[in-house]
């Protein structure tokens, strides 16, 4: 039955407009590989970035101008800023899925005494 439903919800998610949007911007970056390394280059950097922010390591002027750049190249390639809207788009989704799940569930992090 739960599984049944988690089916369902894949099913209305590749409905949805956000889905066939990121799909369809997909198909269109498949036939640049240009973009696509863009976008993959793009995807290290910000992954790179993130987990340094994470461990609590300072980000050095020469990461932050190397991030900038992959910016400028992104607005060059106007399939990738495209794809990467979409993929936003996605991901909150996602993420909002996830919250509700977790908010009905009534999961709550443990309280400090």
């Amino acid at each position: 039955m739960i599984y049944d439903k988690a089916h369902e919800l894949v099913r209305n998610i590749k409905a949805s407009p956000e889905y066939g949007e990121l799909k369809a911007v997909r198909e269109k970056l498949e036939q640049n590989s240009e973009s696509q390394k863009v976008l993959q280059d793009f995807h290290v950097k910000r992954f790179e970035l993130q987990t340094m922010q994470m461990q609590g390591k300072e980000i050095s002027a020469e990461k932050k101008q190397e991030y900038e750049k992959m910016v400028e190249l992104i607005r060059l390639h106007p399939t990738v800023s495209e794809y990467l809207e979409a993929e936003y788009k996605m991901a909150k989704i996602m993420e909002d899925i996830q919250k509700i799940i977790i908010d009905g569930l009534e999961f709550k992090p443990f309280e400090k005494e």
